[in-house]
């Protein structure tokens, strides 16, 4: 679905992009502006950003249920 109409960018480019921010250990905190500098555009008129920031936390959620759904492991405790 077509989410910013200025660029012409789908969720789905969105979504991307935003992980791929992420997933770089040097990138930056995936916003709304930096998300579209990672596309290489500009926002223009902004109207898109709360559904864009919806998409951008979305994918983020749920990364962060998935990661507590798996148990980390048990420290054990040093016996003294």
């Amino acid at each position: 679905m077509i989410i910013c109409s200025c660029n012409v960018l789908s969720d789905k480019q969105l979504r991307e992009a935003a992980k791929e921010m992420r997933a770089d250990p040097n990138g930056k905190v995936p916003t709304p502006g930096a998300v579209f500098r990672h596309l290489g555009c500009r926002p223009r008129c902004g109207s898109c950003f709360p559904s864009v920031i919806d998409i951008i936390h979305e994918k983020s959620s749920e990364e962060q249920s998935q990661q507590e759904e798996s148990p980390a492991p048990l420290k054990q405790a040093a016996n003294r």
